[in-house]
């Protein structure tokens, strides 16, 4: 009785979300293969020269003089996925994605704002509706995460054949209630993980709350720096760099952040190699901007919560693994659309069909 309760949740839920569900997925894998998108249409931003890759300072020097009435934020060294360095510089209200020849250090160009592009990342995450629709998206990730617990229990069958529902059957007469069900139990732990990192995004305070109840979340804070009594001579950012690469054991940069306002930080993070690895964790290095100390961080101990909270991003948009890691990504983010086509065409004969063939009565 239960179980026919549960298979009539899960059958209308994907009725009436179905599609829903089936739009944000498809949206959500093109996604994954976003910088590739951003390089097939703008390919002279990607392109490097060929040979040892210049030093970050030299990159910084080269956008403040292409950028002279801008603020320089910070800039990312090469990745496996972008092959130039990438700048931010901001002016007033304005913000602008600058790439860089990591050899030449020429500046290639801005990162243009494609309309095609902006338009499917506001699909994907707000439905074109701006923070009402990321608040639907979010209550659409409950429907998922319902639906996937439903489609648990439906699938199930029994202990001594539990493996044959990792399979397709093609000589039975319902494969296609075969290919839904294989589909769903080879791509539920995908689909969970997708929904519960997007409710971590629309609603990050109530999320941020359970996981703290489980693991605490250290509230970390950026050091900051401490403004001296009287004008002193700051260090130059090669001598910043030399002094953070002091405490970074060899280790290639892959991110320097300039501070902001008086008492912001010099950041400078590290990769384990270079380029950086997508999704990569960085070794953070703060230093006091008027004097170059080293400035302590406010936690030396990482929790569990901690480490859940971080991970939320990389897992949702494919951020872990390399290559494989995001065609992984790209291909189960296209499952909850096999799942809509065929759990439809099952709706329909097992439903739909032998009602309109009833025949009428008086």
């Amino acid at each position: 009785m239960i179980r026919r309760r549960l298979f009539q949740v899960h059958l209308w839920l994907g009725v009436l979300a179905g599609l829903y569900v089936a739009v944000v997925s498809v949206s959500g894998a093109a996604l994954v293969f976003r910088i590739d998108l951003q390089r097939a249409l703008h390919p002279h931003l990607f392109t490097a020269s060929a040979g040892p890759l210049a030093d970050p300072v030299a990159i910084m020097e080269s956008v403040g003089r292409a950028y002279p009435q801008h603020r320089l934020s910070g800039v990312d060294a090469p990745t496996t996925l972008r092959p130039t360095y990438l700048a931010y510089v901001t002016s007033a209200n304005e913000f602008r994605t600058v790439l860089i020849d990591p050899v030449s250090t020429a500046v290639l160009g801005e990162l243009p704002e494609t309309p095609a592009l902006r338009a499917l990342q506001d699909l994907h995450y707000n439905l074109l509706g701006g923070r009402t629709g990321r608040t639907i998206n979010g209550i659409g990730a409950f429907v998922i995460i319902l639906l996937c617990v439903t489609g648990l229990v439906i699938w199930w069958p029994g202990a001594r054949l539990w493996h044959r529902g990792f399979i397709v059957d093609v000589g039975r007469r319902r494969i296609v209630w075969e290919l839904h069900r294989a589909a769903g139990i080879w791509s539920v732990a995908f689909i969970l993980l997708s929904a519960v990192t997007a409710v971590s995004f629309v609603f990050p305070a109530g999320f941020r709350a359970v996981v703290n109840r489980v693991s605490p979340i250290t509230a970390a804070r950026s050091p900051q720096s401490t403004p001296p009594p009287a004008t002193v001579e700051t260090p130059t950012w090669p001598q910043m760099l030399d002094r953070a690469r002091a405490h970074a054991g060899g280790k290639p940069v892959a991110r320097v952040v300039l501070p902001f306002g008086e008492r912001g930080a010099f950041l400078v993070m590290f990769a384990d190699r270079s380029p950086t690895p997508a999704g990569s964790e960085l070794t953070a290095i703060y230093l006091d901007q008027y004097t170059g100390e080293r400035l302590a961080s406010t936690t030396t101990t990482r929790t569990w919560g901690d480490a859940v909270m971080s991970r939320m991003t990389p897992l949702h948009v494919g951020g872990v693994g390399g290559l494989a890691g995001r065609l992984m990504w790209f291909v189960f983010g296209l499952s909850p659309a096999v799942l809509y086509v065929t759990g439809m065409i099952v709706w329909w004969r097992r439903v739909v069909r032998p009602r309109l063939a009833k025949p009428a009565t008086d």
